[in-house]
């Protein structure tokens, strides 16, 4: 295996274990917004991201570039526009409809790859991330399969997460993900604060409870897993990383269990299983299958032999 090859697995890997933070932020931000305005919550997430990470990487600062500031900015605005849908759209539908519709990029993401960055996605890809789709839906959507004004922004923040990761694999070749991460947050910061003095207000009644979650929102969910993407981007495909992340839906309905005291129905069982053989389709690109036969078809050969 040579050495891009493991950085494309530990990658995998991080992604995988990324989602699994994610899959909780639905349900917590669901809960904040009982406490909190979605511009307000949004802009604590994001000016506290910026300043933490750009505290713990200031001396990377020091090398930044103009062309950075640019990737940035364009990156930045897809992160902004994806996070203002699913801020406003989640206050109109269900948590686990809006992962589903969010969780659809994962269709979406090997077409734009194939417009934008001239990557033509194989059938394993193609195949995967239908699969993944289906088992989304199958744990996360209930009877109810009306659409709702929520329903349409959580479509147009499926795109704009697409768009997101389309643009970091654009921009992969010529630019430092840390540096790029950073400027991603404060861009999305300094939007967010802006509509915040707008439209609410920057009178925050801060309990010990919402303090908690915003700090899981910032920490567990924000700076951690957009640096490891941004990083791990640069060895794996936007088609890859879009299907590693509907681990993200599997990994919610597993924490609604646990703390939102929901049952695991037999649906939701099936729902992840055909979630991860999506994945390991389009990881895999089924070359263990490939290898047996060869191994079945050299031992029948051999006994034929004897």
């Amino acid at each position: 295996m040579s050495k891009y090859d493991k950085k494309a697995v530990v990658s995998t890997l991080s992604l995988a274990f990324v989602t699994m933070f994610w899959g909780t932020s639905y349900a917590i931000v669901k809960d904040s917004l009982n406490s909190i305005k979605p511009f307000q919550l949004m802009t604590l997430r994001f000016v506290w991201s910026t300043i933490i990470l750009a505290l713990i990487f200031c001396k990377r600062l020091k090398n930044i570039r103009k062309k950075d500031i640019y990737q940035g900015l364009i990156i930045g605005m897809f992160l902004f526009i994806a996070f203002f849908t699913l801020i406003t759209g989640i206050i109109y539908t269900t948590a686990s409809k809006q992962s589903f519709l969010v969780g659809a990029y994962v269709i979406v993401v090997p077409f734009l790859a194939w417009a934008i960055n001239k990557r033509v996605p194989d059938n394993y890809e193609i195949i995967g991330a239908f699969i993944a789709t289906i088992g989304i839906g199958l744990l996360t959507l209930n009877g109810s399969l009306n659409i709702n004004k929520g329903d349409v922004i959580s479509i147009f923040c499926s795109i704009s997460f697409a768009c997101h990761m389309i643009a970091i694999e654009y921009f992969k070749k010529d630019s430092d993900p840390i540096i790029s991460t950073i400027i991603q947050f404060a861009v999305t910061a300094l939007l967010f604060v802006i509509l915040t003095g707008i439209f609410e207000s920057y009178t925050i009644n801060m309990t010990p409870k919402m303090s908690k979650s915003i700090a899981y929102l910032v920490i567990a969910t924000t700076v951690i897993p957009f640096l490891v993407q941004n990083i791990a981007q640069k060895y794996i495909s936007s088609t890859s990383t879009a299907l590693i992340f509907t681990l993200e839906s599997a990994f919610g309905g597993i924490f609604a269990i646990f703390f939102l005291n929901e049952t695991m129905t037999f649906r939701m069982i099936v729902g992840s299983v055909i979630i991860f053989i999506g994945i390991i389709i389009e990881e895999t690109k089924l070359n263990f299958l490939k290898k047996f036969k060869i191994n079945s078809y050299s031992t029948s050969s051999d006994s034929e032999s004897v």
